[in-house]
């Protein structure tokens, strides 16, 4: 059992308070990939493409010497990286995908009973400082981790403690059928990384994919998602289809990642005396 003074973090159901957090968190996460496409885009042939066109057109459309049109190559650059930086704006706008998700979750993740969408809250005393908090997000931190049944019996020792929301993730039926899970939206905060809240919200989902006879989970991920891999492999996640977008000309892989989900042990002792 943590004491009050210790780093408490909060696995728990989604609430319509969270809803501008939760658009923070994957509005961040989405635009931490615009260097990774940036440099896709940058190491293949878009970039002599963008420079040729943008020094022939300043070379022969507007009659500019030719040595001022070299600029046209660090034109290029910058038109590449701007471009991307908007298209991955546009992409957590709520006009879009993501952004209409995020507007959406009690519609899309908590109407069906084999869906949900959690978030995890840190849980910070009131009198610590900010130059306490700013120094426990740049040391290592073990956390205490609890579900909601624990925070709920422990309401009143927990009044007054700020809350933090620094990580989500939904569940939703997957697009390819059947009684599988599909997992949308893992993200933690940059600064909260590395300390077992990702791994606490899939073990989660993990859990309630159980309760709920899903057969299995599915989620896709890119190769900009070089840490998020990791952990997916880690939890006994394979690779089970690879297809290809392109983006701005760049052929980008993307993984469906597949898990087999157990019956509860009730289940399986039913099935076995069968």
């Amino acid at each position: 059992m943590a004491s009050i003074g210790a780093p408490v973090c909060v696995v728990r159901r989604y609430k319509p308070e969270d809803m501008v957090a939760a658009q923070d968190i994957v509005g961040k996460a989405v635009m931490e990939t615009v260097t990774d496409y940036f440099w896709s885009a940058v190491l293949s042939e878009v970039l002599p493409q963008v420079a040729l066109l943008t020094i022939a057109f300043s070379y022969i459309g507007l009659g500019i010497p030719f040595y001022f049109c070299l600029l046209g190559i660090p034109t290029a650059v910058v038109i590449i990286y701007a471009v991307i930086w908007l298209a991955h704006m546009s992409k957590v706008s709520s006009a879009l995908e993501v952004g209409q998700e995020m507007t959406n979750i009690p519609r899309l993740f908590l109407e069906h009973s084999d869906c949900c969408f959690w978030v995890a809250e840190v849980l910070e005393c009131s009198e610590a400082s900010d130059l306490d908090a700013l120094m426990n997000k740049m040391k290592k931190v073990e956390y205490h981790f609890m579900g909601e049944e624990e925070s709920s019996a422990r309401e009143a020792e927990l009044q007054g403690i700020r809350r933090h929301v620094v990580g989500i993730l939904g569940l939703t039926k997957s697009r390819r059928g059947g009684m599988k899970g599909w997992l949308r939206h893992l993200a933690v905060k940059k600064a909260y990384r590395r300390r077992g809240i990702a791994q606490q919200l899939l073990d989660e989902a993990i859990h309630f994919s159980t309760e709920h006879c899903l057969n299995e989970i599915e989620l896709v991920a890119t190769e900009c998602h070089h840490k998020a891999r990791e952990l997916f492999y880690k939890k006994g996640f394979e690779v089970q289809h690879t297809y290809f977008k392109y983006y701005f000309n760049v052929q980008q892989p993307f993984y469906i990642f597949s898990l087999p989900v157990k019956p509860p042990k009730a289940e399986l002792s039913e099935i076995s005396s069968l």
